[in-house]
């Protein structure tokens, strides 16, 4: 299953609780309540509220607390009582709020935690819960708070003293989508559609790498998602390799090109280093998407006047900041002792640990030789997860000996996944060879000037791509979309570009068909990659598959159809996720088809756009909030599961046919009785001219899933909304599904109505939400990560040629 044939590795963390420093734990109880400390400005609150609605826990603050605990605010309780009493009365809440909520909460800490005792007790609480210090640009937090010069100075070097209570460190970022908030926006790429949609993405990502359920979920919800495989057990992956004193001379979003990591390269020291680091780990995660491998390179300490003992110090001081910062993967230097070695991998926690060797001179040692064999097997006992090999070399030769190691590790029972190439001019073809994390460059970086001389040598991920497919290792494949009425998608212009930026040599068209027999005799091909399927096949096609991802089930539709393959030598097809990953894992060869797998990206579409457009104000409450779906089809049915996978419980369908209306609540009612009290999630309206049923809020989530236009003998829908049913006080959001025409009824109507009431209703049109689901797609067929940038752009430059 992995790309050198090793399985997934079980967690580092033993039973027994292994030594290590006092600021770092490797692993916390999934429900351990989580703390947030930092200085006023900091965004605590607002992440804090974004962690708990994200995580679905209680948000505790000491605010709070301190109020219930003695009946007034803060600021009465020290003008009636006095610093002092004030002061051990903040330490004392700060402590009971701590034990009190131990687990299932995100816990923010007030001005409280500047105390000493208090640092105490957070310090102590670190050794069993994430304590999370939150940080953020001098110059913001000043203009924030409004503060002069010298009370700025004065609260940063306090706040400093978080860190040594706690265990991991988030810098947050400056989300500009929060800026002229107060007007809901058009929808449009490069508008703002609610307040701190960045923000959300960012941390809500960082605490699912923190709690470490992200990949178990993807391999179990949908084997053939990205996420399903860290990126180590997947084939052929590619990191960019990115250098710190280079990032504020690159735009970063231009470098989103096919890598599936940034390996950071650390090459400058200085002592106040680490909050320069965290801001460039946080704009690389928000900007790329991706994993982060944290290296420093030797020449970091040149031109310092540190002694080798000193150097090695502060190299082993960065490495530990890497793990405050939760980085995916970090790679150590096995030159130092294991002594020192081992005590990072026992710190590191769900951080990935790269061994490596690293040799720059020519001809220091051969591949064959035994000591590589010993330097394998000293990497595994000192707990590393990778093994990296790397050497210069003056021939070509020296490629065929990389292979034969290579092979050797991998005849080895579970053994380590192994990085192995040559640099120099006649290293290429090791590097096109390597299976993971084969470091590449990318054309802009060519204005930059590299220090180690290394990013002459190595190809751009697209490169290595185009090489896979010169060399047969990998096949090209045909992809489809296929449905009724397909002749004005936009699914080719975004799958071909993608094809191009990532150097693969697939092709990607759209045929119109009428029965699922033409679909059969379209996909049989043993070249098929996958298909799109579009009505009125999404429910129809079920019947012609083996094996669906949980969504696919939940939804009861599928709009992804990939091929399951009959390989020589490999393991039986049985269903199992296990056999569906290593479906996964040769996705890009072509063969004998045996069977279908059936996903759904639709209801990824719509989720990602409710929860990047809805504001705080309309944060979803399972208890209250209300969402409404137009349509009973299979784009419906994806909305319908969208919304209940958002955390809403009491979900409206309203359709011409009730009839279909009713078959698709049934289905969900039946999916998800457990979720509600009373087993019913999903009701229908049975006609427009109802008023709102009594007891349920008006919707802050509206998704129309009719089309705008005919298709085939249906007329189109034309469906503006009553306008009893547009009462919510605080708007909400509006999803538009219909993208020909894009200015559809429905979008008009909530424009007057805007207008008229003030109300801050959020539109997003067909245009946003048709890439979304795409990428989710392209990801799927491929195993790659999608050039999300370049799809957008796509829609917007080809939606003009189907205007009417």
């Amino acid at each position: 299953m992995s790309g050198s044939g090793a399985a997934p590795l079980a967690d580092k963390g033993n039973s027994s609780g292994s030594a290590r420093s006092s600021q770092y734990r490797p692993y916390f109880p999934p429900e351990a309540s989580i703390v947030l400390v930092g200085s006023r400005g900091s965004g605590k609150r607002t992440l804090g509220f974004i962690g708990a609605t994200h995580l679905g826990r209680r948000l505790i603050t000491e605010d709070h607390c301190f109020q219930e605990a003695t009946g007034t605010t803060r600021g009465i309780f020290l003008r009636q009582y006095g610093n002092q009493e004030f002061y051990r009365k903040n330490v004392e809440v700060l402590k009971q709020m701590l034990d009190n909520h131990r687990t299932g909460c995100i816990i923010e800490c007030g001005m409280g935690s500047l105390s000493y005792p208090a640092q105490k007790a957070l310090a102590e609480y670190s050794k069993t819960h994430p304590v999370i210090y939150i940080t953020r640009g001098s110059h913001r937090i000043k203009s924030l708070l409004r503060l002069g010069d010298e009370e700025a100075a004065r609260l940063e070097i306090a706040d400093l003293a978080h860190r040594n209570c706690s265990n991991l460190e988030y810098y947050n970022l400056y989300d500009p989508s929060g800026d002229g908030a107060e007007t809901p926006p058009e929808n449009g790429f490069g508008n703002v559609s609610s307040r701190l949609k960045y923000a959300k993405e960012d941390f809500s990502s960082f605490l699912d790498l923190l709690t470490g359920q992200g990949v178990i979920r993807s391999g179990f919800e949908s084997p053939f998602s990205v996420a399903a495989l860290p990126p180590e057990c997947r084939s052929f992956t590619y990191a960019l390799s990115l250098r710190l004193s280079t990032i504020p001379a690159i735009d970063l979003v231009e470098l989103e090109a096919g890598a599936d990591a940034v390996q950071l390269k650390i090459d400058t020291w200085s002592p106040d280093l680490q909050k320069l680091i965290g801001k460039h780990v946080a704009t690389i995660r928000r900007n790329l998407g991706v994993p982060v491998i944290f290296q420093v390179e030797n020449y970091a300490f040149e031109g310092t006047q540190l002694t080798m003992a000193e150097r090695e110090h502060a190299y082993f001081i960065l490495m530990e900041w890497a793990l405050r910062l939760a980085v995916e993967y970090i790679i150590v230097d096995l030159k130092y002792s294991s002594e020192r070695v081992s005590h990072l991998v026992r710190s590191s926690g769900r951080t990935r640990v790269i061994g490596q060797y690293l040799s720059r001179d020519e001809n220091p040692w051969g591949w064959d030789e035994d000591a590589r064999m010993t330097e394998y097997n000293r990497a595994k006992s000192l707990g590393c997860d990778i093994v990296r090999f790397v050497r210069a070399t003056p021939k070509e030769s020296e490629n065929d000996f990389v292979r034969a190691f290579v092979n050797r590790i991998e005849s080895i029972p579970d053994h380590l996944p192994i990085i192995a190439y040559n640099l120099g001019d006649h290293g290429r073809p090791s590097l096109v060879a390597n299976k993971i994390f084969t470091p590449v460059t990318h054309p802009i970086m060519n204005t930059t000037v590299s220090k180690s001389q290394i990013r002459q040598f190595l190809p751009t991920a697209s490169e290595a791509m185009q090489a896979l497919y010169q060399m047969r290792i990998l096949d090209p494949l045909h992809f489809y979309h296929l449905g009724a009425s397909v002749f004005y998608s936009l699914s080719p212009a975004m799958h071909t570009a993608a094809y191009q930026v990532c150097g693969m040599s697939n092709d990607f068209q759209s045929l119109q068909v009428s029965s699922l027999e033409d679909i059969h005799r379209i996909i049989h091909d043993q070249n098929f990659g996958g298909a799109a399927i579009t009505q009125p096949f999404k429910v129809q096609i079920l019947s012609r598959i083996a094996a669906k991802s949980y969504h696919a089930k939940a939804i009861g539709a599928v709009n992804t159809l990939l091929p399951l393959r009959t390989f020589q030598n490999s393991s039986p097809l049985d269903g199992s996720t296990e056999s569906l990953l290593r479906q996964a894992n040769q996705r890009c060869k072509a063969g004998p088809i045996a069977a279908y797998y059936g996903d759904n990206t639709d209801f990824i579409g719509i989720m990602t756009c409710i929860r990047r457009n809805m504001s705080p104000r309309n944060a979803i409450q399972p208890s209250k909030t209300t969402g409404l779906v137009i349509g009973a089809g299979g784009m419906a049915r994806a909305a319908v599961y969208a919304m209940i996978q958002l955390g809403c419980r009491k979900v409206f369908i309203c359709n011409r046919t009730v009839e279909n209306a009713e078959a698709v609540a049934r289905h969900f009612n039946s999916w998800a009785s457990g979720l509600s009290s009373d087993g019913e999630i999903v009701r229908v309206l049975r006609s427009t001219s109802e008023d709102w049923p009594v007891g349920y809020r008006q919707p802050t989530m509206i998704v129309s899933c009719v089309p705008a236009r005919s298709v085939g003998d249906h007329a189109p829908a034309n469906f503006e909304m009553p306008m009893q049913w547009l009462g919510s006080p605080t708007g909400g959001v509006v999803v538009e599904l219909a993208y020909l025409p894009l200015d559809t009824p429905l979008l008009k109507q909530i424009r007057r109505v805007r207008e008229e009431t003030k109300q801050a209703w959020v539109i997003v049109d067909g245009l946003e939400v048709l890439p979304e689901q795409a990428i989710a797609q392209f990801e799927l067929m491929t195993g790659r990560k999608a050039p999300k940038r370049r799809m957008r752009l796509e829609v917007l430059q080809n939606y003009h040629r189907y205007e009417e």
